[in-house]
């Protein structure tokens, strides 16, 4: 193609010749009109259509940047060299320098040449290494997708250093190298992968586990504060193993945020313990009592209060299970669009029944260590009054016995 413009100019230069030999003027100037129209057409056509080509070849960019680089500088040089000779025709077959022969428009196809044997070489390229360096490319997408660079800004673009060299050894042909740098480049890239998952998931209930840490949650529910530890041990265990198992992962959050809001009720209800005097924990045993009756009432209008709490507990538990196995029978033999509100109610039911029986269990459970303690403390003082008191009678006896 280099040689297509001096054989453009070539032609229109011996058109005007003969024009000038053999026909009238008027002939002549339609001549040459004609023949720089038909010149600067298929010029025209050339420059548009790597115009329209090399509007998306940015992404060949990464294949070889010098190459993509040298295209893009011709390109730019042939666009320019088109419009001059757009604007003044004239110019196509005069010379481009005082020190060259060679014209504009001889120029201008000279730097189409160049542009055309770059893209070539990078298309090529391109097949190659996309089939060569497909999971690294996949890898990095999928960072991307999950925006790793705004959680690890200096990892991510370490790595994606690391990315384009992989290209930089398929541009030289060293496709050998190019797979043994893409395992390393994988293993980083898995490992960037766990980090970024595990700050979206995992990072904030850590952030909510140590601001009960500074609410003394630890001191005064230790039990439930491990609760919440082992959760999120578990979480992190199943994002180093299975990063992208993501119905998993959320459910495993679920469960570190129910249990880090169970051991924040679990830690008020320490608290509200130990600032109660003894006198007044009849009438909180008293009130979990009443919730009880509520639902045994709710449940089958039965009172179970003769029963210690623990038994009650599990007594509630048991007709709950049997009311839901009810509603279950009740809802196969049921036909569509019949007695649905009536199931619907019971559901709910059954449901907020299930809630209010495991937070007073919970209660129950505080309870009695808080009780435990209580006693033991008041044997305690029973013994150490009961010393003092015989400390006390054997020193009168001893008085005594010096005064006689």
């Amino acid at each position: 193609m280099k040689y297509v413009g001096k054989v453009a100019s070539m032609a229109l230069l011996a058109a005007l010749l003969a024009g000038c030999a053999s026909t009238p003027d008027n002939d002549n100037g339609l001549s040459t009109e004609v023949n720089v129209e038909s010149v600067l057409q298929s010029a025209d056509n050339i420059h548009r259509h790597w115009r329209n080509t090399l509007v998306d070849a940015e992404g060949l960019m990464l294949y070889a940047p010098e190459r993509f680089a040298a295209m893009m500088e011709s390109w730019q040089r042939a666009d320019n060299l088109f419009k001059d000779i757009q604007s003044s025709p004239e110019l196509a077959n005069q010379s481009y320098s005082l020190f060259s022969s060679v014209t504009y428009l001889d120029r201008f196809y000279s730097d189409i040449e160049v542009v055309k044997n770059n893209h070539t070489e990078l298309v090529d390229l391109k097949k190659i290494a996309d089939k060569v360096l497909e999971p690294a490319m996949t890898q990095l997408a999928y960072l991307n997708s999950i925006d790793a660079n705004a959680h690890y800004r200096s990892e991510f673009v370490r790595l994606n250093r690391f990315y384009r060299n992989l290209f930089a050894f398929v541009a030289r042909g060293n496709l050998n190298r190019a797979r043994e740098e893409q395992t390393e480049f994988l293993s980083r890239a898995h490992s960037l992968e766990v980090r970024v998952i595990k700050r979206i998931y995992i990072t904030p209930q850590e952030e909510a586990l140590r601001q009960l840490r500074r609410e003394d949650v630890r001191y005064y529910a230790p039990l439930s504060y491990a609760k919440v530890e082992g959760e999120i041990t578990a979480g992190k265990d199943l994002i180093d193993n299975h990063p992208r198992a993501f119905d998993a992962i959320n459910q495993v959050v679920s469960a570190i945020e129910f249990e880090l809001a169970h051991a924040t009720h679990i830690a008020e209800e320490v608290k509200y313990l130990r600032d109660r005097n003894r006198d007044e924990y009849e009438n909180y045993i008293l009130a979990i009592e009443g919730k009880l009756l509520s639902i045994s009432k709710a449940l089958n209008d039965s009172d179970l209060r003769d029963q210690s709490l623990v038994e009650q507990a599990q007594r509630l538990s048991t007709d709950a299970a049997d009311t839901r196995q009810q509603y279950e029978l009740v809802k196969r033999k049921a036909k569509p669009n019949q007695q649905q509100l009536q199931l619907e109610t019971l559901k709910g039911l059954i449901e907020k029944q299930n809630q209010q029986i495991a937070k007073l269990q919970a209660q129950l459970s505080t309870t009695t260590s808080v009780q435990n303690n209580a006693d033991k403390q008041a044997v305690d003082t029973d013994e150490i009054e009961n010393n003092s008191s015989a400390v006390a009678v054997t020193a009168n006896d001893e008085g005594e016995g010096k005064e006689i």
